[in-house]
């Protein structure tokens, strides 16, 4: 019995060993942007073209199967804690100076992962006629985000992983919901966000950075502008008068300067040293990634300290961190660097 038994493995292994390893099953997808890709298989080797894409795959834990990302990537604080290889990888362009196809072609991608405006769109449409798949994120709210996040890891034949960070997303969004829950609407304070391009310059309701407010139980002032970052007059600033005002991690110190105007002074914000940089120093939190919910928690927590007395934010960013990336903001050496000091 046991020397049939032993023929009848023999054979069965043998078979395996004939038919090869099992077939990966193709993937389709429809991104986005409407788009459908088709993969042959669970993608093996991406490219990104632009920040939020390469932070979203580093969350999903697939750093591995990076062979190019968008160039500033390559120097980024958070991505180099996370990945020291990504460093070496090719850059591939940028959205505001363009991407480099012949760079994206000669990499031989499985997948290309495309941003919706500038020359994204373009870009697609050329790969897709060379036969490389590549699908667009739109990644400008929470909801988004998770919906980007799903894409990625069906791509690579891991959904479970967009699952996990999802949740994690969904209990800090919860626990900043039901912290609020009895803040009197007549409390509610105002904010302003001056992006990088200037103290003039600000968010509209169809950016994150909205959304971030909105978690935070924030008024944003400016939430009647559409579109994507627009310039403001001085005077719609002081008729605004937030409460709060909040600056991109990139805003230059010395657009700060403009607050030293006498009429700008008399806004409550600025007469309250209300004035407070994005967190944080690694990676900036109102940019489009799974971290911006911690910008929604900090920001509550900013504007109403009373109801998160009781909360270890610096333990709730640790752990936050170590389960999208694998170590906590304190080990890879970050800090909030959420202090404006004026000029």
């Amino acid at each position: 019995m046991n020397r049939c038994f032993a023929i009848c493995l023999t054979l069965i292994s043998t078979l395996v060993l004939l038919s090869g390893p099992p077939a990966r099953a193709a993937v389709t997808l429809t991104d986005m942007a409407g788009n459908t890709a088709v993969l042959k298989q669970p993608a093996q080797r991406i490219v990104t073209t632009f920040k939020p894409a390469t932070l979203c795959l580093l969350s999903l834990g697939l750093a591995d199967r990076l062979v190019g990302v968008d160039t500033p990537s390559k120097k980024g604080p958070l991505q180099l804690a996370v990945h020291p290889a990504i460093k070496d990888l090719p850059g591939v362009g940028r959205k505001a100076a363009g991407l480099n196809f012949e760079t994206i072609v000669a990499l031989k991608p499985d997948l290309v992962i495309l941003y919706a405006q500038m020359d994204g769109p373009g870009t697609g449409k050329r790969l897709n006629a060379v036969g490389i798949p590549a699908i667009t994120i739109v990644p400008e709210t929470f909801a988004t985000i998770q919906e980007s996040l799903k894409l990625m890891a069906r791509a690579a034949g891991c959904p479970e992983r967009a699952d996990a960070v999802a949740q994690a997303m969904d209990d800090l969004t919860g626990l900043v919901q039901n912290r609020l829950a009895t803040l009197p609407e007549a409390q509610r304070k105002t904010a302003y966000f001056a992006s990088s391009l200037g103290i003039f310059n600000t968010t509209t309701a169809n950016m994150i950075q909205h959304e971030i407010m909105t978690l935070a139980g924030v008024t944003n002032v400016s939430a009647d502008l559409t579109g994507y970052f627009q310039d403001v007059s001085q005077e719609q600033l002081i008729r605004w008068n937030p409460d709060l005002i909040l600056t991109s991690k990139y805003l230059s110190q010395g657009q700060l300067h403009y607050l030293d105007n006498k009429a700008l002074q008399r806004i409550k914000a600025v007469a309250g040293h209300q004035i407070y940089r994005c967190p944080a120093s690694l990676a900036p939190w109102d940019f489009p990634s799974p971290l911006t919910v911690l910008a929604g928690l900090w920001l509550a927590q900013t504007a109403y300290p009373e109801y998160f007395a009781d909360i270890d934010f610096s333990e709730r960013v640790d752990v936050y961190h170590e389960l999208l990336f694998g170590k906590s903001l304190t080990e890879m050496g970050g800090t909030l660097n959420d202090k404006v000091v004026m000029p």
